[in-house]
């Protein structure tokens, strides 16, 4: 598949997750904890498309210089589905559904499928790459330890 594809539909999967989380966020409102921890998460997700949107711009400038990948476009269509479920079948969520939510979908294929599609189609950008995985790894514990730390409120 054609890498500037691919990068246009992750950069979708980023600018859809940025989008929950702010939803999350303003859910969350009455909880300053939640509320911030959701919006934090919605400028990281925001700032994982401008890293995507600028790999497509290196795409664009030196296309001979990226490869074709293999990539499963159902993965994406998958997560915009669940994210688009969860919020009608949970219009005012708990936080338990929220975060358990979450961190669901941070261990989507298509929310790490960016790890290796520029990697694979250039070498030499995989630095980049590593650092956005560094960041989803991230965004998994912190929602991790947040509802540890809130567990009691689960029950």
């Amino acid at each position: 598949m054609q890498i500037q594809r691919v990068l246009a539909q992750l950069e979708r999967v980023e600018s859809e997750m940025a989008r929950f989380y702010e939803w999350l966020s303003e859910v969350f409102a009455s909880d300053g904890d939640a509320s911030g921890l959701f919006f934090r998460m919605s400028l990281q997700e925001k700032s994982h498309a401008g890293l995507i949107k600028y790999g497509r711009k290196l795409v664009y400038r030196s296309p001979n210089e990226f490869e074709d990948v293999d990539f499963d476009e159902t993965a994406v269509a998958s997560l915009l589905e669940s994210l688009g479920e969860f919020r009608a079948d949970f219009p005012e969520p708990t936080l338990a559904e929220a975060l358990f939510f979450a961190m669901k979908i941070e261990g989507h294929p298509a929310e790490n499928g960016h790890r290796d599609v520029l990697a694979v189609s250039n070498p030499e950008i995989s630095q980049m790459i590593k650092s956005l995985a560094i960041a989803d790894e991230e965004h998994y514990r912190t929602l991790s330890t947040f509802a540890q730390a809130r567990a009691a409120e689960f029950d």
